[in-house]
């Protein structure tokens, strides 16, 4: 079995098309998400649409539940505070629902998956560092979680010590726990601006990032016309 995790779609049409247009001649059998469908960018609807439509599992993230009011908007800068207002009058009230039906959590065997923290995933803090990776990895149950939020890909590995690794191919070791942050489909922020998905085999343990081009002109112009801060147009391009 062959399964995508996305995630941090945030609005990014292009980026999430681009995305579904890879895995297509991947084998893949399910697509996971991770959160963040919505927020930044300028289609919130039809990207919440094609998840509905593709992915078997959605956790949400700090967007969706910034959208619904369920966090405190001093938790963003003025940016993110003004694409949530903006998201937010662009969903439908069936919409609305729909992101709040998502869950913060989602364990089968052998994966976890969560936006943030698994050391409280309410509240959305970031695994960054070696001690934030040590708190989650206390509350992680399975060989491997999954996680977004940052934008950043990375993988922290649990043995003695916990170390860490940004290669684009890993094979686990399922002895010992996992942590794959899966970077960013519609917002990525290490320098790199291609869109970012993870390919994960449960049998042989195998984890294989991806980076995806897609048409970043196209969504800047949307941005600039929707209304949304100008900031996050030249972001995309620079992958920061």
């Amino acid at each position: 079995m062959r399964i995508a995790i996305i995630s941090d779609i945030h609005a990014n049409l292009e980026a999430l098309e681009a995305v579904y247009a890879f895995l297509d001649g991947q084998s893949v059998d399910r697509v996971l998400c991770l959160g963040d469908v919505v927020g930044y960018g300028p289609d919130p609807s039809k990207c919440l649409g094609l998840i509905q439509e593709r992915c078997e599992i959605v956790v949400a993230g700090n967007h969706e539940h910034a959208v619904l009011g369920l966090l405190d908007l001093d938790y963003f800068n003025p940016v993110a505070r003004h694409a949530t207002h903006w998201t937010r009058d662009a969903l439908s009230k069936a919409e609305l629902e729909v992101l709040r039906s998502w869950p913060l959590t989602h364990v089968e065997d052998p994966l976890t998956l969560v936006h943030g923290s698994l050391d409280q995933p309410d509240l959305f803090d970031y695994i960054q560092t070696s001690w934030e990776a040590h708190l989650s990895f206390q509350q992680l149950k399975t060989p491997v979680g999954f996680i977004g939020h940052s934008h950043v890909p990375i993988t922290f590995l649990l043995s003695d010590v916990i170390d860490y690794s940004t290669e684009d191919e890993l094979l686990l070791d399922f002895g010992n726990q996992a942590i794959v942050n899966v970077g960013s489909v519609g917002q990525p922020r290490d320098g790199n601006p291609d869109a970012s998905v993870v390919i994960f085999d449960p049998e042989q343990g195998m984890v294989q990032r991806h980076r995806i081009p897609y048409d970043i002109e196209a969504v800047q112009a949307k941005i600039l016309e929707s209304g949304l801060p100008e900031f996050l147009a030249q972001r995309l391009a620079d992958g920061r």
